[in-house]
């Protein structure tokens, strides 16, 4: 399982995935975590999930190993298969909400910053956070860029899906009920942008490969960009059952093969 921008998976006491690992495993999975950096770039970031994989695959002794990726984790996963030489033991990924074809909400923020000259005042007390929770030499300029609109064409165009490797996606979108009021900010701004979105990626771009289609929730709120992992810490609204969900995803992959 690979995480998003902005949190690690080994951080003490506040889980990434909730209770999702420990559900998978008493379901009889085998899963391990990537533990890369937060804020990284999405090379520099493959370089140590491509690392963590070749440790799994010795430790298991397994030949192929099944990718489940959130956010910016998916556009990371994809660069180790596509350009690190990693495709023969990649059986399937499978992207959460990752901003494929970048982000407009990456773009304001930085333009925002850029014309307030904040940008290098931001990037400092980011950068103290990301070092804070554990990662050794943050790029956090890279790993805001790389999720931009500017940049996702040309990264599609150097890291193309391998034919060997299954790829598939899942994405939310949240409504202008959410009772959060950070969410709702974040879907209005995107939907002026990009259309429907989770409010942080929109269904546009989370389109990946096979598309699943829009996971569904319980409530009349929506999924959002952190419901779908289960991060209820950030809206602690939502019914969305992401242990069921990613059970499935798990059983589905099983059932195919892989």
């Amino acid at each position: 399982m690979v995480h998003g921008i902005g949190f690690r998976d080994d951080v003490p006491l506040v889980k990434y995935w909730s209770k999702i690992p420990k559900k998978l495993k008493k379901e009889g999975a085998i899963v391990y975590l990537a533990h890369q950096d937060a804020f990284n770039s999405h090379i520099e970031n493959a370089l140590q999930i491509k690392e963590r994989v070749n440790q799994i695959l010795e430790e298991t002794g397994a030949k192929k190993m099944n990718i489940i990726a959130h956010s910016k984790g998916g556009l990371e996963s994809r660069y180790m298969i596509s350009k690190l030489g990693m495709s023969d033991k990649i059986a399937s990924l499978t992207t959460l909400a990752s901003p494929h074809r970048g982000s407009a909400l990456a773009d304001t923020i930085f333009a925002f910053l850029e014309r307030k000259d904040l940008t290098e005042k931001a990037l400092k007390i980011i950068r103290k956070y990301a070092r804070l929770i554990g990662d050794k030499e943050p790029n956090i300029y890279s790993a805001g860029t790389d999720l931009t609109m500017q940049y996702m064409p040309h990264f599609n165009q150097s890291a193309p899906n391998i034919p060997t490797v299954y790829y598939q996606s899942y994405g939310g979108l949240v409504t202008e009920n959410y009772p959060a009021w950070h969410i709702r900010i974040q879907q209005e701004l995107m939907a002026k942008a990009e259309g429907d979105n989770d409010c942080i990626v929109s269904k546009s771009s989370y389109k990946w490969g096979n598309f699943k289609g829009v996971v569904q929730s319980n409530d009349k709120f929506g999924v959002s960009h952190f419901d779908i992992v289960g991060m209820r810490m950030v809206s602690q609204v939502s019914s969305f059952d992401a242990n069921y969900f990613i059970i499935g995803i798990v059983k589905d992959l099983k059932g195919r093969g892989y």
